[in-house]
């Protein structure tokens, strides 16, 4: 149970709030690079409470600026991208990626006034295919971004599984990617003898845990024992602030990203990364539904048509609350929940929670150690960083995100650590599949044609 203060701490992100600041102290990745043009159309976002434009200047580099300008408050949505600035329809002004007035064709040409009038403007850059933002104090000496793997490999080893707007707050979304006992549940085909397209299985559903705390977080094993004496082991990362990185199989390399939008919504991208070879696909979001009601297939299906007006606009999935997430009876006969993919599956429980899940009522268990902890670690993080200015973890560390995770089976007795060591500190690229005496079969438990699948 959390207290109705510290849920508030937790989960308000706007400007001013403990963990607001927290937020802006880091990188945040907004999008996807392909999705934002040079000289294109200007684009509506919301990064923690702050309407804002997303555009690129004529050299490609990303600009977010305030959504309005300040002249009359006409929508920089409706306005033009000319060269390296933000041009107003409504009277013209126009603004750098810095927030500087530099035309004012209305004003006398011998007017000083542009030269006084700014507006809110953050840094903007591109990494590994991701478009981010640095909402924090220090706009001149920003932090490094993040360096995770996948932005050091080459782009066909990448392959970006999802984006979705969820309609609810970021660290619900984020706790239910630290929670390993939920996938054999949540995620389970009915009847064991069918096959993985229907949902997963295995045969030790309660999990044992070990938490190891990192300097970026934490990582947790979750301890399995296997019918033949062997000891599945499910290692999660932590890494702050949205990050949750569930168990890599077959050397696929999940991460989940869950950025604050505003207290009441989310943006959740995933991405994939193979270290040792090239990912099928063509690197795009997955949007089909299942042919067959009871299978699962990869992504969040398709998206609502643009929404037009809202944040976010072509990121709006069918499958959400005024849809019961496309749940089929039908398919329910097959898999636990009817619901046709497994990140929708997620999806539908954390929004079934409310916009804010009321964690004064709820009943943990020792199996839920591991929301414990990021909870505990995150609001003393935001607590240290507004009573003495103490940086959160890995803020000015970008080299601490080149991390993995992973699932394989090792001997009774090993130590996960030690062995998983090298895997999971990115120094090579062979999964350790080979620890295990006896080889496992994993596609007797995860489903087969993608790793989006594999939780």
């Amino acid at each position: 149970m959390l207290s109705a203060e510290n849920t508030d701490l937790l989960c308000r992100v706007g400007r001013g709030t403990p963990m607001g600041d927290l937020m802006r102290q880091y990188w945040l990745p907004v999008g996807y690079s392909w999705e934002y043009e040079a000289e294109g159309q200007p684009q509506r976002v919301r990064v923690l409470g702050e309407d804002l434009v997303v555009w690129r200047t004529l050299d490609g580099t990303p600009a977010f600026t305030q959504s309005n300008c300040p002249h009359r408050g006409a929508g920089f949505f409706f306005g033009r991208t000319e060269e390296e600035g933000l041009r107003c329809a409504y009277h013209g002004w126009k603004f750098d990626a810095d927030g500087q007035c530099v035309d004012m064709p209305n004003e006398p040409a011998e007017s000083v006034f542009k030269q006084k009038v700014r507006i809110t403007a953050y840094k903007g850059a591109d990494y590994g295919g991701v478009t981010w933002i640095y909402m924090g104090p220090d706009q001149d000496n920003p932090p490094g971004i993040p360096q995770f793997e996948w932005g050091q490999i080459p782009p066909e080893n990448v392959s970006y599984a999802q984006k979705i707007v969820y309609e609810c707050n970021w660290m619900q979304a984020l706790e239910g990617e630290l929670d390993s006992t939920h996938v054999y549940f949540l995620h389970r085909r009915l009847n064991i003898d069918d096959s993985p397209r229907y949902g997963l299985y295995h045969n030790d559903q309660r999990a044992l845990f070990h938490i190891s705390e990192k300097p970026y977080g934490f990582t947790y094993g979750a301890e399995r024992h296997e019918l033949d004496g062997n000891v599945y082991w499910r290692t999660t990362q932590f890494i702050f602030p949205i990050y949750g990185m569930f168990p890599a199989q077959d050397g696929v390399v999940p991460l989940s990203i869950y950025l604050p939008v505003d207290d009441y919504h989310t943006v959740h991208m995933g991405i994939w990364w193979k270290p040792a070879g090239e990912m099928p696909g063509n690197g795009r979001p997955h949007s089909a539904l299942p042919e067959e009601p009871g299978t699962l297939v990869p992504g969040v299906g398709p998206m609502k048509p643009e929404q037009h007006g809202r944040f976010f606009a072509k990121w709006w999935p069918q499958a959400a609350p005024d849809s019961d997430f496309l749940m089929d009876q039908t398919a329910k006969q097959r898999n636990a929940t009817g619901i046709p993919t497994v990140r929708l599956q997620d999806s539908a429980v954390i929004h079934s929670m409310g916009r804010i899940m009321d964690r004064t009522r709820e009943h943990l268990g020792t199996t839920d150690v591991s929301i414990i902890r990021a909870r505990r670690m995150l609001l003393r993080a935001a607590t240290q960083l507004r009573e003495d200015g103490t940086p959160p973890p890995a803020s000015e560390h970008p080299e601490q995100y080149n991390v993995r995770s992973c699932a394989t089976v090792l001997p009774p007795g090993a130590d996960w650590e030690a062995e998983l060591d090298d895997w999971h500190n990115c120094r090579t690229t062979e999964f350790p599949r080979k620890l295990a005496d006896v080889q496992r079969a994993f596609e007797e438990r995860t489903l087969p044609s993608s790793p989006s699948y594999r939780r």
